[in-house]
């Protein structure tokens, strides 16, 4: 603001009749434009406060942006597609203006959205899948399996077990076979968007719906399920990380003979990991779990 013209204004329309002023005159007298001088005479009439009337900056982006944040944060678009898009509907801006705005608002939806999770005792338990593992016994026979993980996200106690295949029956005997390893049922149970768990043809990209059969089983066993939202690549931390975990298993190639050499195998394995990482961590309540 310049203080100088405020004050000149103020004391001609004390002395002298406002309407006579010579505004080009006066611009040329301060070295301002005329609006300058139109804007001060303006808030000697009252006509508007002080501070008001700021100049907005338009980008050719902002009737776009609804369309933009629809399309990254319900189908995970790119900034090319969103880019071409765009430009049918009538957008001459520069490719690199949508691409930082896209990135801007992707980072403020991770940084709101990254929350670790740091649980109460039988609060919540997260679930993921090791797939296709191929482990060779000793006669060069390969087996190719899966890994069922369940951790429990207070005590970061693990529960494994090894499975011919991934489908909706075989998780829910996973589950209940965890249930009963930890002698409860956590409130909560974080999921991947599996197939078996998640209707993918009803969800999007910001908006996750579980499958009828599985809600079913979710409500008998009494816990709420929750999708992994969008933006959150940490949530499922401590799962991810027993994958990496399990990768130890390797070392049993040639180790075993049969199926039930490899069942063997990897409930002793679970036991030697709990006790190897989960030292010093309490017990969990069992009436902190739902029966």
């Amino acid at each position: 603001m310049r203080g100088d013209i405020k004050e000149s204004i103020l004391f001609l329309f004390k002395e002298e009749d406002i309407t006579l002023f010579n505004k080009a005159e006066l611009s040329r007298r301060y070295n301002c434009d005329p609006r300058t001088i139109d804007r001060y005479i303006k808030m000697a009439k009252g006509e508007i406060e002080a501070g008001t009337q700021k100049r907005e900056y338009k980008s050719k982006l902002d009737e776009f942006k609804p369309i933009i944040i629809n399309k990254v944060d319900k189908y995970g678009c790119t900034a090319k597609a969103v880019y071409q898009l765009i430009q049918k509907k009538g957008y001459t801006g520069k490719y690199s203006i949508l691409a930082n705005f896209m990135k801007k608002h992707k980072d403020e939806e991770t940084q709101k959205a990254t929350i670790r999770f740091e649980t109460n005792p039988g609060l919540q338990a997260q679930v993921d899948w090791k797939e296709d593992m191929i482990l060779t016994n000793k006669q060069g026979e390969q087996f190719k399996i899966n890994i069922f993980l369940m951790v429990m996200g207070y005590s970061r106690n693990k529960f494994i077990i090894v499975t011919t295949d991934r489908s909706q029956e075989t998780l829910f005997e996973c589950m209940i076979a965890a249930f009963k390893y930890y002698g409860g049922v956590p409130h909560e149970i974080l999921f991947d968007n599996m197939k078996t768990v998640v209707d993918h043809a009803k969800s999007s990209f910001a908006k996750t719906v579980f499958n009828d059969k599985f809600e079913v089983f979710a409500k008998d066993m009494g816990f709420t399920p929750i999708a992994c939202r969008p933006y959150r690549p940490q949530t499922k931390g401590k799962s991810e990380a027993l994958a990496k975990l399990v990768d130890r298993l390797k070392v049993y190639n040639e180790e075993f003979t049969t199926w039930d050499d490899l069942k063997k195998i990897t409930t002793q394995f679970r036991e030697d990991i709990n006790k190897e990482y989960s030292q010093g961590c309490e017990d969990i309540p069992i009436e902190l779990f739902q029966k």
